[in-house]
């Protein structure tokens, strides 16, 4: 092989390597985007009866999203998030119970169709959520977790912030003798734990 073929062969390998790294750099790959999908966000509550603090477990079946956000990050795309939870999607898998806690709580505050809010979070895992309810407007101090595209909401709601009293009276009146504990003592208390986990489309 003559010095001019070798120089040649040299030269196309040298070429064909600068045009694949070439290519390479161009390649781009897009940035993750996390946004907000309603029907992904499960909104449940605890609360509590008798001395023992037996809990009670519902959710709330329907959500909605008034201002969807799209970012680079979990957190961003939830801060800020604007909702609406109608009161009648209540639910805790037993039809009486659902009807009392919506007419007999509920439905003896202020102008309460809907709990509406906004979802403001700090990027430490804390946050809280501000949220109106019986005319009444207060913040919830809550934690969370993100995961990937799972982020996971919890806190606890004191109802006397939002002059829920006599909500709360009604409610224990009609449940007198099923809010008694061993003690024979009725109790329900003014303590709501809440937790939302929010699975966010990605791409």
């Amino acid at each position: 092989m003559t010095i001019l073929k070798k120089t040649t062969i040299i030269s196309f390998a040298i070429l064909f390597s600068l045009a694949t790294i070439s290519c390479k750099k161009e390649v781009k790959k897009e940035p993750t985007q996390f946004s907000v999908e309603q029907k992904t966000i499960t909104v449940k509550w605890t609360g509590y009866k008798t001395t023992d603090k037996i809990a009670v477990n519902g959710q709330f079946k329907e959500i909605n999203i008034s201002n969807s956000n799209i970012s680079s990050t979990a957190f961003e795309a939830l801060n800020g998030a604007k909702f609406s939870i109608p009161v009648s999607s209540l639910f805790t898998d037993e039809q009486e119970r659902d009807s009392k806690l919506k007419q007999l709580f509920f439905g003896v505050m202020e102008a309460t169709l809907s709990l509406t809010g906004t979802l403001n979070l700090n990027n430490d895992g804390t946050g809280n959520i501000d949220l109106l309810m019986n005319g009444v407007q207060q913040t919830i101090p809550v934690t969370y977790i993100a995961s990937g595209q799972l982020v996971e909401i919890n806190g606890i709601m004191n109802l006397d912030n939002w002059n829920a009293q006599s909500a709360l009276a009604s409610l224990a009146k009609a449940c007198f003798d099923l809010h008694k504990g061993p003690d024979g003592v009725s109790k329900t208390w003014n303590e709501v734990s809440i937790g939302a986990a929010v699975y966010l489309s990605k791409k």
